[in-house]
């Protein structure tokens, strides 16, 4: 653990003979950059689910940017082209290159198909303000139609 730390804090390892280690040196360094990747991904799911429940529990009106999309980045603007097969791919899949990740490729694509199936979105569309509607439904199935690809 202690080399580990003194990596993280910018030192060399040294060998058994006091000379730099660098081959051990950067394969603890990889591990740490790997380990912040996964921490990313990982955060990035969890706070997607979080604004799901978020959504689902609310009873308060929902505009499109506010609409939990599953993308990486939120969307700022009235606009789907950011809804693309690769933006929504990877954002569902990266997270389940995490090596303490327990679900399956088939059962997130499976999760998701339920979640997103335009009809079971009827409650949360009756929540979604007017001047939205039309473009969040359109959202969905873009996202609907992406996940049965």
């Amino acid at each position: 653990r202690s080399e580990i730390e003194w990596v993280r804090a910018g030192g060399v390892l040294r060998d058994a003979f006091g000379r730099r280690d660098k081959a051990r040196t950067e394969r603890i360094r990889h591990e740490l950059q790997v380990q912040v990747v996964e921490r990313e991904r990982t955060a990035r799911w969890e706070a997607h689910e979080t604004r799901w429940r978020a959504m689902q529990s609310s009873t308060a009106p929902i505009r499109f940017v506010e609409f939990p999309w599953s993308l990486k980045e939120r969307l700022s603007a009235r606009d789907l082209s950011a809804l693309t097969r690769c933006a929504v791919s990877n954002f569902l899949f990266e997270s389940l290159e995490v090596r303490a990740n327990t679900t399956t490729k088939r059962e997130r694509i499976r999760s998701s198909l339920l979640r997103w199936h335009p009809d079971k979105m009827s409650v949360v569309l009756s929540r979604v303000v007017p001047e939205d509607l039309e473009l969040v439904r359109e959202g969905i199935h873009v996202v609907f139609g992406i996940l049965k690809a």
